[in-house]
């Protein structure tokens, strides 16, 4: 297996198309607002700094018409910019390194947005890393990402928490313990009432 083969199989490419309509991406009862998306009344903003980051989010979607036997869920993962490298030369893609692990979402990923602006037509190739593995996600994001920004990670089927948080992140491991052992789960499902958590 030559180095090049290696690359092009831990890069994953989700081409953001601001013409595609993503809406059947989304969870149900998904709104998508000019600075926030809110998924059954939850904002994707506010679960991210009650939680921290990484953090996750499962919800319903509606059933595949092409793969009816797929699982009707999607898992929102929610990621924050920690450094942002600018193109240099002939190279015109941005890199950010995100503070999630990307290998376990990258075969799932159908979907990425910045969060403050998930409606932004101004998107440029945007290559996104972590420094807990070599995986790459390669997308189209808005040229003014920077550091500090939330990216949210649309992907098929179920996510834990303990998937996505980098193993070189210990306090995170130990909340999402804590947060099993207290609730139960480690991640946040849906729920129909915003009130209740």
């Amino acid at each position: 297996m030559t180095v090049l083969h290696t690359v092009l199989h831990s890069t994953a490419f989700v081409w953001n198309d601001p013409r595609r309509d993503v809406r059947k991406l989304w969870p149900t009862d998904t709104e998508v607002r000019a600075h926030d998306i809110v998924v059954a009344g939850r904002s994707l903003t506010d679960l991210a700094r009650e939680r921290r980051t990484p953090c996750v989010l499962i919800a319903p979607t509606g059933p595949s018409a092409v793969h009816p036997e797929a699982d009707a869920h999607v898992t929102l993962v929610v990621a924050r910019i920690i450094a942002r490298e600018e193109p240099h030369g002939w190279h015109r893609e941005v890199v950010v390194t995100v503070d999630c692990a990307l290998h376990a979402l990258a075969p799932l990923v159908t979907h990425i947005d910045l969060l403050h602006s998930p409606r932004a037509r101004d998107l440029a190739p945007t290559t996104l890393q972590t420094a807990s593995d070599g995986t790459r996600l390669k997308a189209r994001l808005p040229q003014a990402c920077a550091r500090g920004d939330l990216v949210v990670f649309t992907c098929t089927g179920t996510l834990s928490l303990s998937q996505v948080v980098p193993r070189e992140n210990p306090g995170a491991e130990r909340d999402d313990a804590e947060e099993t052992e207290a609730t139960g789960r480690a991640c946040r499902k849906y729920q129909s009432d915003a009130g209740v958590d």
